[in-house]
């Protein structure tokens, strides 16, 4: 996790005194290393209340701003920078916007963004080229996991809407192999407190809970999902455009 922070934070280039806004900040740790260790000055959103509770103790005192709120809603609010920010991160967040409201979201993002801004945004995807397994798979996510998901999309569908709201792609990375290990790390830590989580949530949701973190390690690593990084700017920002090409540059 704290690899893909620093990944995230080169993408961005971010820098001591940006202004960011993480859309989706889950349980806000990468909120607390961008604000500590980089010296940002963060805004963070979740629509989860115990994920807006527990983020706000763990950033207490830092300066980091953690608000329960809706990304959809979200420039309804009168205390956000009138400018924009200087850097936004969404880190698979957008799979539970669904497909009908996709591209919305997507244009609320650009227009929170400075001109000269860089977006950083990571989702779940699927590949096109699909199989048999990948229908399978989408079955047990769709009845026990994620129910009415239908944002996990392929890599041209989220790269056509990203365009279409005003996004030019500046690097696209495809990195489920890499996910597997993280997800791996997830089904060894659910193992190892298998007698305190039949205790507290009983035998079948354990059961449930193991197949999907265990599915998923085979998933990510074999190609029926994935997860896209992309790193982006605005279309049109030419010095952006070339500052960041720049620093990508391999």
């Amino acid at each position: 996790q704290n690899n893909k922070i620093a990944y995230v934070a080169d993408s961005i280039q971010l820098q001591p005194g940006n202004t960011v806004l993480d859309v989706g900040c889950g349980w806000a740790y990468m909120t607390k290393r961008f604000t500590e260790d980089y010296g940002a000055n963060v805004t963070a959103i979740t629509l989860s209340e115990e994920q807006w509770k527990y983020g706000q103790e763990l950033n207490s005192g830092n300066g980091a701003t953690i608000l329960h709120q809706n990304a959809m809603t979200i420039k309804s609010r009168n205390d956000l920078p009138a400018d924009g920010f200087d850097k936004i991160t969404s880190l698979e967040m957008a799979e539970h916007v669904g497909i009908r409201r996709y591209n919305e979201f997507l244009k609320i993002v650009h227009s929170l963004l400075k001109d000269d801004g860089v977006f950083y945004f990571q989702v779940a995807g699927l590949r096109r080229a699909w199989r048999y397994e990948d229908l399978v798979w989408g079955l047990f996510m769709g009845e026990h996991v994620f129910p009415g998901a239908d944002a996990s999309c392929p890599q041209g569908w989220v790269s056509a809407q990203l365009e279409r709201a005003g996004f030019e792609i500046q690097r696209v990375q495809n990195m489920g192999t890499h996910y597997s290990l993280t997800l791996n790390h997830w089904l060894e830590n659910w193992r190892s407190n298998k007698e305190y989580l039949i205790g507290k949530y009983g035998e079948f949701a354990y059961r449930r809970w193991e197949v999907f973190l265990a599915w998923s390690v085979r998933v990510a690593r074999q190609g029926s999902s994935t997860v896209f990084m992309y790193t982006l700017t605005k279309a049109g920002q030419e010095a952006r455009r070339i500052q960041t090409q720049a620093h990508l540059a391999p």
